[in-house]
């Protein structure tokens, strides 16, 4: 079983009793008591007994140290009689850390007529697989439970801190690992599947560290039907994919959290398989990981066979199921803004993923298609598979050409993203279209330059919200309500 453990940082025996009562009516199975908070010297026995008693429930009392990352100035002796005297004041478990307290671990250890003991490790950086074992097993030697958190800078360290996590479940041990950190907030939103025997939340929002979830929203995914998806990709700062789908969790009255995964290299089948063994139903894909993710995928639907790209994934079992909703997102952005026939000169702007769901789009409906991309022997491969013909950018506007609908797959213009150069004013004129799939920020320098040629300009967010109601459908199998996904979105990038 996994516990919920609510990690109070107040400063007062008030605080403490006050806060306590929330966590407990939130979900919380257990209060964590940071006495680090409420002295940074001695603690006296009257205190740490107003302390105990203040809590009217199952409690750990924690005096994490700031070689730890705590507030505790204590060293050396007084440090040792303090956490005799904790010890002694009647808490149910009591965390000890693994470097610092050894000799006092290595005195408990057998003993009967004490608390629990939570050995405790902080690591201040990421660090290797090997290393992070090596660790837990000291913990989980050193006490009851043995506790590692590390800051996760990307998702894969967070995948790694969950197969740890894994390995030893296998092995029968009591341990919690922790990815401090959003990156990391992976192994809190899935710690049942993991094995951890607890997992860290806060109360009103005031986090203990970072990554922590509210109490409400923690306990909430301890449930067997909770909903855990998120996004793959590199970068996913300037996504709005996290508030749209879990505005649509909450209309269809599912418990569940969204996500955002960084990989910055390539990602992997132990990836995926690591996401589903930890609990994920699924996630959505983005660049650079989409042509990626449909080598991955054991089963695919119509539009991700024929465009070859995946940008929703789902777990079935052991198998991995994959659709890309990009054809139907960007079908429904520009229906109603432009009618495409056989007549229609279509420019699409870059070979990714997207752009293979756009090219079939404009393929099917008759129009004209030519790709131009950064990456020429990408751009052929597209072109190829959908009749198209390429072109650099500076050949076509050489040509002084003006299509009737150009649509930008690339990353320029997006937020939090440098992307060198910018669509050229010179492909836009009267009358042409211009669709940048780049929704954050909702109005693109490109869009701007478009309407300054007398072109009509439209941003992303229509094409990322029915794209996302797709993948909502496809891992819920619920209609997810349009108008709550846009707002949200909308608010998002406001």
């Amino acid at each position: 079983m996994t516990y919920v453990v609510a990690s109070l940082v107040e400063r007062s025996i008030a605080g403490v009793s006050d806060s306590s009562k929330k966590a407990f009516r939130s979900g919380a199975d257990l209060v964590e008591v940071r006495l680090d908070h409420i002295s940074r010297g001695r603690i006296p026995k009257r205190t740490l007994a107003a302390l105990r008693k203040a809590v009217r429930g199952p409690a750990i009392a924690t005096l994490r140290s700031s070689r730890e990352g705590g507030l505790s100035s204590l060293k050396g002796r007084d440090r040792a009689l303090t956490l005799r005297d904790i010890l002694a004041s009647g808490f149910e478990f009591v965390d000890l850390e693994l470097e610092g307290d050894s000799v006092l671990l290595g005195e408990l250890r057998g003993g009967r007529s004490r608390p629990k003991i939570i050995a405790s490790s902080h690591f201040t950086r990421p660090v290797q697989t090997d290393v992070f074992a090596e660790r837990l097993a000291r913990a989980c030697r050193a006490g009851d439970t043995g506790k590692v958190a590390m800051p996760c800078e990307d998702a894969s360290q967070g995948l790694m801190v969950a197969r740890a996590g894994l390995r030893f479940r296998a092995l029968g041990e009591n341990f919690a690992v922790i990815g401090m950190g959003e990156q990391g907030q992976l192994t809190r939103a899935c710690a049942r599947h993991i094995g951890s025997s607890m997992v860290y939340a806060c109360v009103d929002g005031r986090k203990a560290a970072p990554g922590q979830m509210d109490v409400a929203a923690q306990s909430a995914l301890m449930h067997p039907k909770a909903l855990v998806i998120g996004l793959v990709g590199h970068p996913v700062g300037h996504s709005v994919s996290k508030p749209m789908q879990e505005a649509a969790m909450r209309k269809a009255g599912i418990d569940g959290v969204y996500l955002p995964l960084d990989i910055p290299g390539e990602l992997s089948a132990k990836d995926l398989e690591t996401l589903r063994s930890i609990g994920f139903s699924g996630v959505n894909v983005t660049i650079p990981h989409k042509r990626a993710a449909y080598d991955l995928c054991d089963e695919k639907g119509a539009a991700a066979a024929v465009t070859g790209s995946v940008n929703t994934i789902k777990f079935q079992g052991r198998a991995i199921f994959g659709e890309n909703t990009d054809v139907i997102g960007f079908s429904r952005m520009i229906d109603g803004k432009i009618r495409i026939g056989k007549r229609t000169t279509a420019l699409v702007l870059g070979a990714g993923g997207s752009a293979r769901a756009i090219a079939h789009v404009l393929a099917g409906a008759g129009a004209s298609v030519t790709i131009s991309a950064r990456r020429a022997r990408a751009a052929e491969e597209l072109a190829e598979q959908f009749d198209a013909e390429t072109a650099g950018w500076s050949s076509i506007l050489r040509r002084g050409e003006k299509p009737d609908l150009v649509v930008n797959c690339t990353p320029i213009g997006m937020k939090g993203r440098v992307a060198p150069g910018m669509v050229p004013g010179a492909l836009f004129g009267k009358g042409t279209r211009f669709f940048d799939i780049v929704y954050n920020p909702p109005v693109t320098s490109s869009m701007r330059t478009a309407v300054r040629k007398g072109s009509k300009a439209y941003g992303g967010l229509d094409m990322l919200v029915h794209q996302g109601a797709e993948s909502f459908r496809i891992w819920t199998g619920k209609t997810a309500d349009i108008a709550v996904m846009r707002r949200a979105a909308k608010e998002a990038v406001a």
